[in-house]
């Protein structure tokens, strides 16, 4: 049987993150019947037991509820036909771990990782082998040995007529696919709807997505509002149905696309734009890290 040593605890702790005596602790669990496969078994086999009692630092830190992920970085990779891009987001619970040359690295393979298979969702992502470990695995390690919540939070992939925008800081862009057009003025409007889009936080592309319980909601509070004004006393019903629906219209302008009035432009709507070019917007994507 293969002895313990000082080197194998302190690689233990390296990879998990744990303390000193769980990590001597659990190379003794795992001793009798892992020693014999070599040193690396050994001690994947001691970073599983550490998993299984919780003892992992990227366990307990990625299990704690307390320490939120707000902070982190966007990271992008665009086809040389500019036809398809990826976008990972990597979060984090402090801006310093976002600027660790770690975080920076484990981000760039992620996207790498990610466009190079087709990947389009963090679970599949995280379920990706890197290293001879599902991606999972790795962040958590990191986690662990830095000290910080950091989690594999969104895979977007998109494949088409595509612009995008992402701000000069990492943390808000914006992918916008239209249809109509193609090419590189498919290209350039749709990147100036990404940058409006990460401007005016829309929320959806019709009004057919907004949520009927949220606008009856603010009919219901329109129409009390009015009510509750004494210079509308005397109106009569129809009339304060009419300057409701004005305020339901602006309300949608808040969460809407195209009835969004245009960063570029307010005197047009997102709406007018894309008719003037003779452009769709088939889907977007937002991105705000730090978002819940």
């Amino acid at each position: 049987m293969a002895e313990i040593n000082a080197q194998m605890v302190a690689k233990l702790r390296e990879k998990t993150g744990a303390k000193l005596m769980d990590c001597k602790k659990a190379l003794v669990e795992t001793q009798a019947e892992f020693s014999a496969q070599g040193e690396e078994a050994w001690i994947a086999a001691a970073e599983t037991w550490l998993r299984k009692k919780s003892l992992s630092a990227g366990e307990k830190i990625q299990g704690s509820a307390e320490r939120v992920a707000k902070e982190g970085l966007l990271g992008h990779f665009l086809s040389d036909d500019k036809r398809v891009i990826t976008v990972v987001e990597l979060s984090a619970n402090t801006d310093f771990v976002a600027k660790n040359a770690e975080f920076l690295k484990l981000l760039s393979d992620l996207v790498h990782l990610a466009h190079t298979n087709k990947i389009d969702s963090a679970e599949k992502l995280g379920a990706m082998q890197m290293n001879g470990q599902p991606v999972s695995e790795v962040v958590k390690s990191l986690a662990g040995k830095i000290g910080e919540n950091i989690s594999l939070k969104r895979v977007v992939r998109f494949d088409g007529e595509i612009g995008f925008y992402i701000h000069h800081d990492n943390k808000q862009g914006a992918i916008v696919e239209v249809t109509g057009i193609t090419g590189e003025k498919a290209q350039n409007l749709a990147k100036d709807i990404a940058m409006h889009i990460v401007f005016a936080k829309p929320s959806a592309l019709s009004r057919d997505e907004v949520s009927q319980d949220l606008l009856k909601k603010e009919t219901d509070i329109a129409m009390e509002k009015l009510k509750a004004d004494p210079k509308n006393a005397n109106k009569p019903p129809q009339i304060l149905e009419k300057i409701v629906a004005g305020q339901v219209n602006k309300f949608y302008s808040t969460l809407v696309l195209p009835d969004q009035g245009y960063y570029k432009d307010g005197a047009k709507t997102v709406a007018q734009i894309l008719k003037e070019n003779g452009a769709t917007v088939k889907r977007f994507e937002r991105f705000e890290v730090g978002a819940i």
